[in-house]
């Protein structure tokens, strides 16, 4: 009998009695390949009892001479095999569906969720891969990962293909290139949103980071696109190393243009400048930051060959990003704002903004994530006491690390820059909430950032659930119902 799964000259070769390719041996179904993957803080070699107990037909792992009662081979990168394998058996979808990557330290959900949006305007069936939501054209599937692990990429595609999905929209991060997530997935195009900060406790130095994000483009094949943001200040680093066309846009530099022409609170008009068009529309957005995410997507739609018109409108109805910007209270008093910002960049981007709704005072609340890259700590917290009036620092996921001690570094930053700046600790996030919402007065503003629509907090070994938008929602319940209840009349 056939080996369920073999390597040869050829490549591999995968027997029909395969179900299906899994990474983690908690989830691996009878029929499957179960591939061990070292990892930071656990190793999948150990867990290869587990898998195949739970019926794994064949073994895959980086360990010499194990002797399995399945087939087991070995090959010198286990995430390497799994990205080989799951897009060999899911029959290659990204060559059925033209795929579109986004890329970029900050506005990379943002414009995953709008060429979507504009896409669908212009009548292209397209699914979407992203932070927030995967959509494969037949069904939502909840996002685990910014870029999922290969096998579940391969299998989200392969569902757009059998959907008759004609093309996809893909978030991909740093994490996703250099873990080989997206390898053997053909994209047609890439966008770069930015390069700032981010993730240097993974990629060690900048450079390392900027090589990771050029990768993608590097990559694509000859008559593939780069859509490069020509005011970054990584432009030329990406540029210089892409074989395929590239067009670039930006507010300052670039081939498509945009002119701000009013900056209001709560939207922006903008003049968009295209080589072969030029026109203007509303972002029902605000920040200079949206612009540059309406930029690449406006480039891309050009590209793409829909029509100016249709592009405007769709850019004009532009939907609201899960946990970006999220305005939970705005008519009433306070204002309270969930954004998702957690780079410094992010951070002061989303302050800007905040800024110029025409509030007395900010009050901001967020953390830091632990087992992250330390050094941007204090630089966040000179950003707070540079934009924001009161800080409420608290605990974001922090992990294994102690959030006293992450509090403390954002702090750092703070009194660096300005001593007098009002701030305080609360390490419960779900408290630190409701502080700041009950100590701001009716003319302020809460922003409340890190985490956005995340729903799950991590703490040492343990998890709990905790959306901010549902605290905040929680909370201005029962004030509701206390001011209510103030009002009601006595007994006589």
């Amino acid at each position: 009998m056939a080996a369920a799964v073999e390597r040869g000259p050829a490549g591999w070769r995968i027997s029909p009695v395969v179900k299906g390719i899994s990474i983690d041996s908690r989830g691996v179904r009878p029929g499957e390949v179960f591939i061990a993957i070292p990892g930071a803080s656990h190793d999948g070699h150990q867990f290869v009892q587990q898998a195949i107990a739970l019926g794994a037909v064949a073994v895959i792992g980086e360990r010499p001479g194990l002797q399995l009662p399945v087939p087991y081979v070995e090959v010198s990168s286990s995430r390497i095999a799994a990205a080989e394998l799951a897009d060999l058996f899911y029959g290659h979808p990204s060559h059925a569906v033209d795929c579109i990557a986004v890329t970029g330290t900050n506005g990379k959900t943002s414009v995953v969720y709008w060429l979507t949006h504009v896409m669908r305007q212009a009548n292209l069936t397209t699914g979407m891969i992203s932070s927030v939501v995967n959509d494969t054209g037949s069904r939502l599937h909840p996002a685990r990962l910014t870029t999922p692990e290969s096998p579940e990429l391969q299998q989200l595609l392969a569902e757009m293909r059998d959907a008759h999905v004609t093309h996809a929209v893909v978030e991909v991060s740093s994490h996703g290139i250099v873990q080989h997530r997206i390898r053997d997935v053909r994209f047609e195009a890439a966008i770069l949103t930015n390069i700032t900060r981010e993730h240097l406790d993974f990629h060690g130095t900048m450079e390392r980071y900027v090589n990771a994000k050029s990768r993608l483009f590097e990559e694509l094949p000859a008559e593939g696109l780069g859509i490069l943001n020509a005011d970054d200040e990584y432009y030329d680093v990406i540029r210089q190393r892409i074989t395929a066309s590239q067009i670039s846009y930006g507010i300052d530099a670039g081939e498509v243009r945009a002119q701000v022409l009013d900056d209001e609170p709560w939207s922006t008009k903008i003049r968009i400048m295209h080589p072969s068009f030029d026109g203007e529309v509303t972002i029902p957005h605000p920040g200079r930051y949206n612009v540059y995410n309406v930029l690449a997507v406006a480039t891309t739609a050009f590209w793409l060959g829909i029509s100016p018109d249709t592009i405007l409108h769709a850019i004009g109805t532009l939907p609201a990003v899960p946990g970006r910007m999220h305005v939970m209270q705005r008519d009433t008093s306070p204002m309270v704002i969930v954004d998702y910002a957690h780079t410094p960049d992010g951070l002061l981007q989303v302050l800007k903004a905040v800024r110029k709704l025409g509030r007395d005072q900010v009050w901001l609340v967020f953390g830091a994530r632990g087992g992250r890259d330390r050094g941007k700590r204090p630089e966040m917290g000179s950003i707070a006491a540079k934009w924001a009036d009161h800080v409420v620092l608290t605990t974001d996921s922090p992990y294994n690390e102690d959030p006293l001690e992450i509090a403390g570094q954002l702090a750092e930053g703070i009194r660096l820059v300005a001593p007098e700046v009002l701030y305080q600790v609360e390490l419960d996030r779900r408290q630190a909430i409701h502080v700041a919402i009950q100590s701001a007065k009716a003319s302020d503003i809460v922003i409340i950032t890190g985490r956005g629509p995340e729903s799950t907090q991590y703490l040492g070994d343990r998890s709990v659930r905790l959306v901010d938008a549902e605290v905040v929602q929680e909370y201005l319940g029962l004030n509701a119902a206390k001011q209510e209840g103030s009002h009601a009349g006595g007994i006589g």
